[in-house]
């Protein structure tokens, strides 16, 4: 039995999680994760959508794996997993969690692992690794302080309390809160806007946003032309200045550029 489902239509990939029963990462579903990300990355895709099938996006780590197995043999079923939410946080084009339900533990790394979340209002997220003795074992608490600093990250991963999705809204980790009946709408829209946007400029501030994410805003700034100018010698670029130019001395708006393949 196959856990994960792999789409492509029109450049835009998308990953679903398939588990009944809250869609719980087990030890197959790590490497089927790893697997479909591996087959994006070298795909033409523009665009990635992560999704969880039935009334919940992922209930975390399917634990029922895990008694009796030592440290030592544990390590490396669940480092699957890690490389695959390291591998989705390399991939060059925008990528987007559409959750609904619950998300929580390895489901909600997951998510955080996308460049963007859309969330329904029936969305909560929660660590509840604390209930078990555990920490979050993919970088939980980490990618979590990235987005609403540490003093919350902390308290969310050591009480296991659960944030409805109005509130992370409001903390600025949830991008789009929308009714769940215009869940799949509203992310497919954002996907379809991205593929057609510039492919290239995305790749380039996410290769930005990684050197500051692992350097620091000094490394960053000082990669930043090295990183940015060469879109200027591009067609599109030049094609989409043209267009702007023109447009401005006729006193009209900027039109929107398209970017079919660059």
């Amino acid at each position: 039995m196959s856990f994960v489902d792999l789409q492509f239509k029109n450049t835009i990939a998308t990953v679903t999680l398939n588990h009944p029963g809250g869609n719980r990462i087990n030890f197959q579903m790590r490497e089927e994760i790893l697997a479909a990300f591996e087959k994006v990355a070298s795909s033409k895709a523009r665009v990635l959508l992560v999704k969880g099938s039935g009334p919940d996006f992922c209930l975390g780590g399917d634990i029922r794996d895990w008694p009796d197995i030592g440290a030592s043999d544990l390590r490396p079923r669940v480092e699957v997993y890690a490389r695959a939410i390291d591998l989705l946080e390399q991939l060059p084009i925008p990528t987007i969690a559409v959750v609904q339900g619950g998300c929580m533990g390895g489901g909600f790394e997951l998510a955080l692992g996308c460049d963007l979340i859309v969330a329904g209002t029936s969305a909560h997220f929660m660590f509840p690794e604390a209930f078990l003795g555990i920490m979050t074992l993919q970088g939980g608490v980490y990618q979590l302080a990235e987005r609403i600093g540490r003093n919350k990250a902390i308290e969310m991963v050591f009480l296991s309390e659960v944030v409805d999705a109005a509130q992370m809204a409001n903390w600025n980790v949830v991008n789009w809160l929308v009714d769940d009946g215009d869940l799949e709408k509203t992310a497919d829209e954002l996907a379809e806007r991205l593929r057609l946007g510039p492919a290239d400029a995305y790749r380039r501030t996410k290769q930005l946003m990684q050197i500051w994410r692992q350097q620091g805003r000094a490394a960053a700034r000082a990669a930043l032309y090295d990183v940015s100018m060469p879109l200027f010698d591009t067609p599109a670029v030049q094609s989409a200045l043209r267009s702007a130019v023109k447009a401005v001395k006729a006193g009209d708006p900027i039109p929107k550029a398209a970017f079919p393949d660059n």
